[in-house]
């Protein structure tokens, strides 16, 4: 700890402080005297790094330096100056410094734009090491009747941003940790999958060109954008296979070709009656010769013969083939109502979306018996465990298995005791054949 206005080692010929005395030493003003905070705590930070810390009075000081040898000793040190910096600045560093994608790299931007910087950007983040701040900001995005699996999602990428500047030594703990700190809370719904009538009257509704299209969705479970993505390369007619290579999706409004989401590439059995479906739709229909970007907007061109393009011999638009063909095709199978006269959309149907037909191929399979690992590898999730929390009310029910388990048991033990039996002298007298197989288990 340093006196700023005072010299440490004054020079026998200099004068004496006028305004301040001591018994121990000599105090001789510095350039400084008079000048700013009065008090200064120096020390090396945990990376050797020299700061400084000016304070008004002595006893200030003397807090501050205990604390801060606390601090390094714990290695819990926050560097004062760079915690002064605000939110809104931190979290572009934050979104400079992700790798993910350009599809969610726009995500994210939209997120911390609409909903971080907006409410909490022009705070300082020393002030958000108080968990009440983020409650009450989860408490602003409810208010705005956000969905409850939006604010989780906000809420996480807050948490990443946080959760860097914890490791970047801004912060002590991440205030998102908080065991206070509570989102709220929504009843899961659960998917509730087409009868088969219904996904046959959406195909049926579906322009010409595309109705293999819906047969493939669901068919083989596939996604939208696989499928508007999908190349006559991928088909193996001849082993039964088809292979999920990539789909196109937009980049802000800019289609391009990619890897299927989570970058898993696939390959999903092929009836027999969809590939005939596919030859027959590829008579009709040559596939086309389409170039998009690869990943990004200003990515390497590729070109694949797509099965599935619009009128023009475009890749299908994600946007504008929901709000048009497939809607029509909802409405045609009396999904949704007709357009009202004077409407200019039809209705909404967030829970009919394409991806109904993959839910349906899901359901389809899993009434058949097919187990959750081939359905997960199929369908291209992450991981078995996704696949049957999504589907597990579709499996079978409990009961039915057991009593078929149990009933099972029971014909198996049955079986065994209608063998003889002895007459007590050796000789094998027949088991009476019980009339009822609970009713022999109960006597």
């Amino acid at each position: 700890m340093y006196d700023r206005w005072h010299k440490s080692h004054p020079k026998p010929a200099e004068a004496e402080c006028g305004d301040h005395k001591s018994r121990t030493k000599r105090m001789v003003p510095t350039a400084d005297h008079g000048i700013g905070k009065r008090w200064q705590v120096r020390y090396r930070d945990l990376d050797g790094h020299q700061r400084k810390e000016n304070f008004h009075t002595k006893a200030e000081a003397d807090n501050r330096a205990v604390e801060v040898d606390v601090e390094i000793r714990r290695g819990s040190y926050v560097v004062p100056a760079e915690t002064k910096q605000t939110l809104g600045v931190y979290a572009q560093k934050w979104l400079d410094a992700n790798s993910v994608g350009p599809t969610t790299a726009l995500r994210y931007e939209a997120t911390v734009r609409n909903h971080i910087v907006e409410h909490l950007g022009r705070r300082e983040l020393r002030s958000l090491n108080q968990p009440s701040i983020i409650q009450g900001w989860i408490r602003t995005l409810q208010d705005a009747e956000l969905e409850v699996s939006t604010i989780e999602g906000i809420f996480d990428i807050l948490s990443s941003i946080l959760g860097m500047a914890v490791e970047d030594g801004l912060l002590p703990k991440n205030p998102c940790k908080s065991k206070s700190v509570k989102l709220p809370t929504a009843t899961k719904k659960k998917i509730i999958p087409w009868s088969l009538e219904r996904v046959r009257a959406v195909v049926a509704g579906l322009p010409k060109r595309f109705q293999a299209g819906g047969n493939l969705a669901f068919g083989c479970g596939l996604r939208q954008g696989e499928v508007f993505g999908f190349a006559v390369d991928d088909i193996d007619f001849k082993g039964g296979w088809i292979h999920v290579n990539r789909q196109v999706r937009l980049v802000g409004t800019k289609p391009v070709f990619a890897l299927p989401k989570g970058n898993k590439i696939r390959s999903v059995p092929l009836p027999a009656q969809l590939a005939a479906t596919l030859k027959a739709h590829m008579k009709e229909f040559p596939p086309v010769a389409v170039t998009l970007p690869w990943a990004k907007p200003d990515g390497d061109p590729k070109t694949f013969r797509l099965l599935f393009v619009d009128a023009k011999g475009r890749a299908y638009n994600r946007s504008v083939f929901n709000m048009g063909d497939w809607k029509r095709a909802l409405a045609a199978a009396g999904v949704i109502p007709p357009r009202e006269r004077g409407a200019r959309y039809l209705q909404a149907a967030p829970e009919d979306g394409m991806h109904a037909l993959r839910h349906a191929y899901a359901s389809v399979l899993l009434d058949a018996g097919e187990s959750i690992k081939a359905l997960s590898e199929y369908l291209g999730h992450s991981d078995p465990g996704f696949t049957l929390r999504t589907y597990t009310h579709l499996l079978p029910s409990s009961e039915t298995r057991t009593r078929k388990a149990i009933d099972d048991a029971f014909t198996e033990a049955n079986a065994e005791d209608r063998g003889s039996t002895s007459d007590g002298e050796g000789a094998s007298v027949p088991t009476p054949q019980p009339t009822c197989q609970r009713c022999a288990l109960a006597a």
